[in-house]
């Protein structure tokens, strides 16, 4: 295995010419030729074996060990099949999964590459990526008729499973002391992460503890979306404004459609309000200013997350629909 083989991998990866002495620190030689194979498309172990003229148990070795680094996806069906993520994909993983001993003097520039890839797909999407969630302790206003709106225990438990994992985002660029194990998978990701070993399953009372912590913490849950016309979810997130790759593209790069509102807005009681400015301390999306020694919301900046709620002690702050 020579550099010219590392260098056809890059191409193959689509790997920016800048990063391409990142990949002989993350990839064995004996993997290579495997991993060029899948990014062309999708095949079975049996598949690979023909193609690389290996015996089955040697490619279902390597093919495992490079799944669970998570430089491929699965198919499953009635045969198995593997193909190659990008190299911005697999760098996501591992930056998010702290996977970065073999190449760390390169972490700071990699995070910034995949922010700004990150960036740079929500330009361009018309869809929302992330909704706000208005967080399970928030105080609402009860209503006359039956609404609905999404929060994160209603969507845990209609799924199918759930598992825990460290933030990806506070992993990744670690510009606070937020708590890390707060990030819930759901469905098919959760599988994966699970199979991959780095996650693990949890109850819907253990997730209720871990968004519990998000709420102490002023975290902001979101729901991630695979698909949004589809409303197909596949994390639910506890995010913090100086870490999570979706607040930032919002606030930091000012692509507001990136992220949907909750569906509700926060409300002030002015007879109640004593002026203290602690829900101002907790809206990371700027919604509040005071004006006479009173709270006051900016509805069209409001994204209804509910943290202002739950700390508010004076109980003038609410979350209603928007036509209260």
């Amino acid at each position: 295995m020579c550099l010219d083989d590392y260098r056809r991998l890059a191409g193959s990866l689509k790997t920016p010419p800048m990063f391409a002495d990142v990949l002989p620190l993350m990839v064995k030689p004996d993997e290579v030729e495997l991993l060029v194979a899948l990014s062309e498309g999708e095949l079975s172990v049996t598949g690979l074996s023909r193609l690389l003229n290996l015996p089955a148990s040697v490619v279902q070795s390597r093919v495992d060990a490079l799944y669970a680094r998570g430089f491929l996806r699965k198919r499953r069906g009635s045969v198995t099949r593997y193909y190659a993520r990008s190299f911005e994909s697999v760098i996501s993983r591992h930056l998010g999964e702290g996977r970065t001993n073999a190449f760390t003097k390169y972490v700071i520039a990699l995070a910034s590459y995949h922010m700004d890839e990150h960036a740079g797909r929500a330009k361009v999407d018309p869809y929302p990526e992330a909704k706000v969630l208005p967080i399970s302790e928030a105080v609402i206003e009860p209503v006359s008729v039956v609404l609905s709106y999404d929060t994160a225990i209603n969507i845990i438990r209609k799924a199918r499973s759930a598992s825990l994992r460290d933030c990806e985002c506070r992993l990744t660029y670690r510009n606070c002391e937020g708590p890390l194990r707060t990030c819930l998978a759901v469905n098919e990701f959760s599988d994966e992460l699970v199979e991959r070993g780095v996650a693990k399953q949890v109850s819907l009372d253990e997730a209720m503890e871990i968004l519990k912590t998000a709420n102490t913490h002023g975290l902001v849950n979101q729901a991630l979306y695979t698909d949004w016309l589809k409303g197909e979810v596949f994390d639910i997130c506890s995010c913090c404004v100086c870490c999570c790759t979706y607040l930032r593209t919002f606030k930091s790069y000012g692509i507001k459609h990136h992220i949907a509102k909750s569906g509700l807005v926060a409300k002030v009681n002015a007879d109640k309000c004593t002026g203290c400015g602690v829900c101002l301390q907790r809206c990371v999306f700027g919604a509040r200013r005071m004006e006479n020694g009173k709270s006051m919301v900016v509805q069209e900046d409001c994204y209804g997350c509910g943290l202002c709620t739950t700390t508010c002690a004076s109980g003038a702050c609410s979350l209603a629909f928007p036509s209260q």
